[in-house]
């Protein structure tokens, strides 16, 4: 178990919030992009009369050579560690965490296609990989994030999947609202990546972040388009 310090809160949306840890007894935290950390918030437990809480996030940042992982998270109300979170923890807090930890990380090589299909603060992992890629000039195929929320001012890091349309070659953001109309996408996540999967002429590999609903479903649509979990399917569940 190490120990880690709450040193930022952003509140990126209504619902999605960006919080900053800093390891006090590391210079550098290593990690694979896509991985995730268990964190315990009030980690003394019993000991303290208070039961610790400990859920597993994806981390949202990228190796960068410091002592700081970033995990963006998404209020459910009635859950512990979030309403721990957005409503209890401050700055200067001590929480422990296991990891980085693992394996819905990327090829060693991206020689084929790549689409990534999220919901809420599933974009994590993505985010993680995206900022790697763009920071190390990373070679890929094609790269298409599909992100599935309600309006366009739910979206995280709007701005910055922007700014990587720019600066990787061969890289979409593909933001999808299910309740508000707009000039992007309109409808709910599946509908904008299934109809590119029937015209491609090779079968990219998707990675599915999100909501054990989401995932199931997108499971299913694959499956019936001969897609096989593993060789072409990579999955992180939420909940």
């Amino acid at each position: 178990m190490e120990l880690a310090v709450l040193t930022e809160i952003i509140k990126e949306t209504k619902s999605n919030w960006r919080f900053i840890f800093e390891s006090p007894l590391y210079d550098d935290i290593k990690f694979t992009p896509g991985q995730l950390v268990q964190l315990v918030a009030k980690p003394y437990g019993p000991s303290d009369g208070v039961d610790s809480i400990q859920r597993n996030y994806s981390v949202a940042s990228w190796p960068d050579g410091s002592n700081q992982f970033e995990l963006i998270i998404t209020y459910l109300k009635g859950g512990q560690m979030s309403e721990y979170l957005f409503n209890e923890a401050k700055i200067g807090d001590e929480f422990a965490y296991n990891g980085p930890m693992g394996i819905f990380t990327l090829p060693e090589k991206i020689d084929r296609d790549i689409f990534f299909v999220s919901t809420g603060s599933g974009i994590s992992p993505f985010r993680s990989m995206l900022g790697h890629i763009a920071t190390n000039k990373i070679p890929t195929k094609n790269i298409k994030l599909f992100f599935g929320t309600r309006t366009e001012k739910d979206i995280p890091y709007y701005d910055e999947m922007k700014m990587y349309q720019e600066i990787i070659p061969n890289f979409e953001f593909v933001p999808c609202l299910s309740r508000e109309r707009w000039e992007g996408f309109n409808g709910y996540v599946h509908g904008a990546y299934l109809p590119e999967l029937t015209i491609l002429d090779e079968k990219p590999l998707v990675y599915f972040c999100g909501w054990d609903k989401m995932i199931r479903e997108g499971r299913g649509y694959l499956s019936d388009l001969g897609f096989e979990m593993m060789e072409d399917i990579r999955v992180e569940i939420f909940g």
